[in-house]
């Protein structure tokens, strides 16, 4: 399981390291990447996903329940990081649940798996844009959700299921145009990551820091979290827990620099590092929870 595992993890990391070493080549400005990727890419795969497989509400519920476990811990561990209390709890909040763990949970156990993942993106999600800034800055900004595509995606995915209605109706043209679109984003989406890191400045001045945030991020809150999965189902307990052993997202850089723009070259870091060792400790997670829920 350990070598399914990793040959699952395997083909993300090579996508994303595409990514990074065309980012190094070419030195061109990448926000078109970022937009295409956060206003087309995500929101077609996210729209897709939730309308072939509707979440009821207990799943959503239970979901937020789980998650909200994880952001009190990220929220506790912060607080033992003094200088770098914003980036550990906002890395720990925005995991990289989309664009790394779409493929890895499709390649594990298929499209219900992944489906899961769209819902855990959901909370992650909503968490990130209204109870993190209400901790880190004592103000709650719900609007901030609104302003993101991906939040529509699903709802209108999600509704249109509930009334079972679903994309694969439209006329032939149209619907094979959205399939190509659909079978494009995660591979875009894995490049558009590796582009971003290629444009961070890595500069390793507190390995110890680092190797800190790493260990908590990747390891530590997993083992926390793993008592939750047994209130799921075992598809759901499996999507969830792989969902929180990801590394931190490249959007937590884009929170920190509202908050503290000096951090973000240190969140940066953070984002790199959490990703190439979880080439590492998502083969070992997948494993554990495929042996414990399988």
């Amino acid at each position: 399981m350990i070598k399914q595992a990793f040959n699952a993890v395997l083909p993300s990391f090579v996508m994303m390291f595409i990514g990074y070493i065309y980012g190094k080549i070419f030195k061109d400005d990448i926000s078109i990447f970022n937009k295409i990727a956060t206003w087309l890419m995500a929101p077609v795969v996210t729209f897709a996903f939730m309308n072939d497989y509707v979440p009821s509400t207990s799943i959503l519920i239970r979901y937020g329940i789980g998650f909200s476990v994880m952001f009190l811990l990220s929220f506790g561990f912060s607080k033992f990081h003094k200088q770098d209390r914003e980036i550990l709890f906002t890395g720990n909040v925005y995991v990289n649940s989309g664009y790394l763990g779409y493929p890895v949970l499709l390649a594990l156990w298929g499209e219900e798996a992944l489906a899961l993942g769209v819902v855990y993106s959901f909370i992650n999600v909503f968490f990130g844009s209204t109870f993190l800034p209400a901790l880190i800055r004592g103000k709650f900004e719900l609007k901030n959700i609104l302003r993101l595509p991906f939040l529509y995606a699903i709802v209108l995915g999600w509704g249109l299921g509930l009334i079972g209605v679903s994309y694969k109706q439209l006329p032939v043209g149209l619907l094979t145009a959205f399939n190509w679109l659909r079978d494009m984003a995660i591979p875009f989406l894995l490049l558009q990551v590796g582009l971003g890191i290629s444009k961070i400045e890595l500069k390793v001045s507190s390995i110890k820091d680092y190797a800190q945030i790493s260990f908590e991020r990747l390891v530590l809150i997993p083992i926390l979290m793993f008592p939750i999965g047994f209130l799921f189902s075992p598809m759901e307990a499996k999507a969830f827990l792989l969902e929180c052993a990801m590394p931190i997202g490249v959007n937590s850089v884009v929170v920190i620099g509202a908050f503290k723009r000096e951090l973000v070259p240190k969140a940066g870091m953070t984002v790199a590092i959490t990703t190439l060792f979880s080439l590492l400790t998502l083969p070992v997670w997948a494993y554990v929870i495929e042996k414990v829920f399988g």
